[in-house]
This record gives structure tokens, sequence and C-alpha cells, in this order.
């Protein structure tokens, strides 16, 4: 996904540009001091999200949002500022802003806000219906989401989807040689980073094992086998 950091201390730039270069996901396709290099550069790019700050030479973030949000609503947004203001803040909620960072970001919370973020945005490109506590999860922000399994309360992490989850345990069980993740993809009717990151879920879970499948000529697969 490509990203836009509208800041005008290009020292904090670069620092959020070098935090970003840690996620493959992510390409910075470029760097605005203020509102008017940032609606240059989404005029020529196409992008994904803005990690916008407050306070510019020639305007206020906070004025950018209805901009932002009428000319691209599929813009995300995740706003970087030292500002404190409650009224900032409200408008951030009213304009849909995924998350709002305080100055200074630790490398740790930026990391974790856009860990999460490509989760979340991973989850809604998934097919399926979603579920009543996906609801307080997505609107609320909160930082798992709750289900109802076998009469006990289970907390799955950020995306990961029960339904998605169920589907791609069922397919281990039907297959005791073991799934690559390609298999996976065709099994359950999903992409390669989804098929991994829930296969990836269940080893964690120690529901699951892996090993390196060595019959086929290149690289060797990893191979997911249900415990």
């Amino acid at each position: 996904m490509n990203v836009v950091i509208a800041e005008d201390d290009y020292r904090v730039a670069l620092l959020h540009e070098k935090y970003l270069q840690t996620f493959s996901e992510i390409s910075v396709v470029g760097r605005a001091l203020n509102g008017k290099e940032l609606k240059e550069l989404l005029k020529k790019e196409p992008v994904d999200v803005v990690l916008l700050d407050i306070y510019f030479p020639d305007t206020l973030g906070t004025e950018l949002l209805s901009y932002l949000r009428q000319h691209y609503p599929e813009l995300d947004m995740i706003i970087v500022s030292a500002s404190t203001d409650r009224q900032h803040l409200q408008l951030a909620k009213r304009y849909g802003v995924y998350q709002y960072l305080i100055k200074p970001v630790t490398m740790d919370d930026f990391t974790n806000a856009i860990t999460k973020y490509i989760k979340d945005r991973n989850w809604f490109e998934e097919a399926g219906e979603f579920e009543v506590n996906d609801t307080n999860y997505v609107l609320t922000g909160g930082n798992e989401r709750k289900i109802e399994e076998k009469g006990m309360n289970t907390l799955l992490p950020s995306g990961i989807d029960s339904i998605t989850l169920e589907k791609v345990k069922t397919a281990l069980m039907e297959h005791q040689e073991g799934v690559t993740i390609d298999k996976m993809c065709q099994l359950v009717g999903i992409s390669r980073t989804t098929a991994r990151r829930y296969l990836e879920h269940i080893v964690s879970n120690e529901e699951a094992t892996t090993i390196l499948n060595y019959g086929v000529i290149g690289r060797p697969e990893r191979r997911y086998i249900l415990q």
C-alpha cells in the first residue's frame, strides 16, 4: 500500500519513514511539508493512507480532513501530532481518522499502530459476513475481537475472523498429510497473505506444526500439519 507522510519537520518525517520501511507491505511514495504539497502529491500518486500532522505553516491538518474525505473518500488517515486539543480529536473522529498518535511517538507505539492498521485492512478485504462483536471492534477501536466458542469466551487477535479460521482448520483436518500456503488458498479461496496469517496463528496456538517439503524442484515449501 502507498503511504504519504505529511509532516512539516523533515527530521520527524524521515524518522517515520524509517519506521515504515520495516513493513514489506508499505511503500512511502512521498513526503509533504505543508497542506499545498500534500494536495499536489495526492493528485500525482495513488495513495492508500496519509500520516497527517496537524500544525502546518499554511493550514491546520484538521482543516484538511474535510477536503481529504470529500476528494479521496477511500483514503485512510492516521494523525501524528503533538496536539492534545479535544476539538482536534473530535474532528478526527467525525472524519473517520483511523488512529490518533500523540508526539513524541515511540517506535513501538508507531509500529503497533501500523501493524493493527494492516491487519484491519486485510480483514476488510476478505470475503464473508461480519459478526456482532466485529462492529464493537471496528467502531470503538478495541484491541481484540471476542467470540463465543463452545460456551466459552475466546479472544481472537486483530485480523483473524472466526469464520475464516474455522474454514482453515477444517481444511487442515481434511488433509492430514499437511497443507502448503498455496494449497490452502485453493481450498478456502483466500489470498496467500491471508492464508499465511491464519496458518501462523494456528501454529502460534500450538494447534499445528510445520515441516519443510523438499519434494519439489526449487525452493522447499512450508507444509502445515494439524497436531
